[in-house]
């Protein structure tokens, strides 16, 4: 049982600067104040908030700017008077029609959060723009933020770089971290690995945690700085210090393994642990690692079960191979081939291509010889089941294989690749789609057009319960996919299924599979899913499903698990396939705001020239751990 990998950076901190009221310490030193704006100003200073604004709101009333921020600024904290939102912004439009840059990045607060006035993300970036364009370090990171995200404005990751630059070169931490990731990714900037390791080292040295995580994964890779696990390990333990969930997650890895620091198992463990109580499924398969196996620690195969099994739940198919494990030879749990059998199946279903889903097949295979045929039947109902809620299909948002809610870091190892999957160019911008599971839990992501690597990929947006994802690579494709309109396909018309099965065996250009919709609906009549007859292995996974007109009808996701059939059934079923419907994919997309271009279907084309068309934009995804 191997400790899963190091995560990788993560995407660019967000959180809009919320600081009504501390802008008020900005007007120290402010040349020449009027004789009652500055013993206004005195009363505020030393605390009898009630006095300044009996000073300042008669001044404010006259048209003094800078009294019409204080009075916003008391009236928005409840500061001497009762807390009034909608007075203090009115306050604070004054002053920001007046040109003061603090009111308008206060009033521009107020509309992002919908606080005392109506929420209105554009009036929002309309004001952060005004104090932006004055050297306002707030409003520029705020700006930079709403152009990244698309928040309010246009995306723009160009624009967006352009406003964090500003905000990093006053010193701003967030903003120095952010621009940082823009340079690491390649996102409105050329990528520069060493551009952005100056960024992550300005933000680390002023104790920003996410910087010094980023900043020792780029040490511990050697990207833009010299490879040393040494200061890798010491970045990670800075942050790791302040709470960081990935750091202390690495860190362990690093003390687990002893890469730049001594090997210490039992500190390992108790890095291990914090990010496991945060949630960590990652962590929490690791810990039970070590408490499995008593590697210096004493061994406790309870709490490794109890550990294992809050990885599973949470979608770590190491930790559900594990638990399978306890349950198979009764260590820590009470022996129970069903619940093995479970967990075996679940792990399978969760997996992409590769070795580790063919040993987790011998090993149900294993225990399935010995338990009866109702038993197994038991075994498959309850990982049905679990699947049915937390699975691909599901309603219920699943956990995250890594990381907290508000970013989702790849699981990292130095050069494995783990698995392969397909996905395909929806956008002459880079936009790839394929399904989540492909790319769910990888440290890196790398593309190949056929025989040729055309650069790695970041997943943008991805969605579990649909299984799928997309991903942003730099490269320019020299095609995309066009999506079906019209008259939805029906059982019986000819489809054709793209994609790079069975990657190493197989050619290195994209396989062209021909075959009919067999039924409009999946598994148990999911009306997501088309049943198709195109032979589909595992590779498949995330390709183009095509009608005869060479318009995408689907993503192929899924081939039926023939050993269970045989188990339940006692035949091998026979080019029983899946994939996920095209209007799906266009509402994930439209979630996310991605457009996609689609057109009614023309006259019917070979399967050849179908296939031909799509080689050019289907892409080979290889999932490194």
């Amino acid at each position: 049982m191997k400790p899963l990998g190091r995560f990788g950076r993560l995407s660019a901190v967000g959180g809009a600067v919320a600081t009504t009221g501390l802008l008020l310490w900005g007007l120290v030193g402010a040349p020449a104040w009027a004789a009652g704006y500055q013993e206004g100003f005195a009363a505020y200073e030393r605390g009898d908030f009630g006095g300044a604004y009996e000073i300042w709101l008669p001044l404010a009333e006259a048209g003094d700017s800078d009294a019409q921020f204080g009075v916003g600024v008391i009236l928005d904290n409840g500061q001497g008077v009762s807390e009034n939102d909608a007075e203090a912004a009115k306050w604070y439009r004054l002053a920001a029609e007046h040109g003061n840059p603090d009111a308008q990045f206060n009033l521009a607060l107020l509309y992002d959060s919908g606080k005392g006035i109506e929420q209105n993300k554009e009036e929002a970036a309309f004001w952060y723009r005004k104090a932006a364009v004055t050297g306002h370090v707030g409003a520029q990171y705020n700006l930079a933020l709403m152009y990244e995200s698309g928040d309010g404005v246009d995306r723009d990751p160009a624009i967006a770089a352009f406003w964090y630059r500003k905000a990093a070169q006053q010193g701003h931490a967030k903003a120095q971290n952010n621009l940082g990731v823009l340079y690491d990714k390649g996102v409105g900037v050329a990528e520069d690995k060493a551009e952005a390791a100056k960024w992550y080292a300005a933000a680390a040295e002023q104790g920003f945690a996410r910087a010094q995580f980023n900043l020792g994964v780029m040490y511990d890779f050697g990207t833009g700085v010299p490879l040393d696990d040494a200061k890798a390990a010491g970045w990670y333990r800075r942050a790791a210090e302040q709470g960081d969930l990935e750091a202390q997650f690495n860190l362990a890895l690093m003390l687990d393994t002893g890469e730049g620091v001594p090997v210490d198992k039992a500190e390992a463990a108790k890095w291990y642990r914090k990010a496991a109580e945060q949630g960590n499924p990652a962590a929490q398969n690791n810990l039970a690692v070590l408490l499995d196996s008593g590697d210096g620690l004493p061994r406790a195969p309870a709490e490794a079960a109890y550990w294992y099994e809050q990885a599973a739940d949470r979608g770590n198919t190491s930790a559900m191979r594990n638990l399978a494990a306890l349950y198979r030879d009764g260590q820590g749990v009470t022996q129970n081939l069903i619940e093995a059998y479970k967990w075996y199946s679940i792990a399978i279903d969760s997996m992409g291509s590769g070795p580790e889903r063919e040993t987790a097949l011998e090993e149900r295979a294993d225990v399935a010889e010995r338990m009866e045929r109702a038993e197994i039947k038991e075994g498959r109902r309850l990982a049905e089941e679990w699947l049915k809620r937390n699975g691909p299909g599901s309603t219920a948002p699943r956990v995250a294989n890594t990381g907290p809610p508000e970013t989702t870091p790849p699981e990292r190892m130095r050069t494995e690749l783990d698995s392969t999957g397909s996905g395909f160019f929806i956008s002459m911008g880079g936009l790839v789609l394929t399904n989540n599971h492909v790319v769910s839990g990888c440290a890196d992501l790398k593309l190949r057009l056929g025989r040729e690597e055309i650069g790695t990929a970041a997943v943008i947006a991805s969605d579990p319960s649909r299984d799928l994802a997309v991903l942003q690579s730099a490269s320019t494709p020299p095609s995309r996919a066009v999506f079906r309109m019209g008259r939805d396909i029906r059982p019986g018309d000819d489809v054709v299924a793209v994609g790079y099965p069975l990657r190493g065996l197989l050619s290195s250009e994209a396989n062209v599979a021909t075959g009919t919709v067999s039924a409009n609906a999946g598994l148990r009549d999911d009306p997501d899913y088309l049943q198709i007859s195109a032979p589909v292995q595992p590779g498949n996974s995330g390709g183009p499903l095509l009608d005869r007109s060479g318009l995408v009808v689907g993503v192929v996701s899924a081939k039926l698990d023939a050993l269970e059939v045989v188990d339940a059934y006692g035949d091998i079923p026979q080019n029983v396939n899946f994939a996920i419907k095209a209007r799906v994919a266009a509402a994930f997309l439209n979630q996310h705001q991605m457009t996609l271009t689609a057109t009614d279907p023309g006259p019917p084309l070979s399967a050849a020239d179908v296939g031909e068309v799509a080689q050019r934009y289907t892409v080979l995804v290889e999932c490194w751990k």
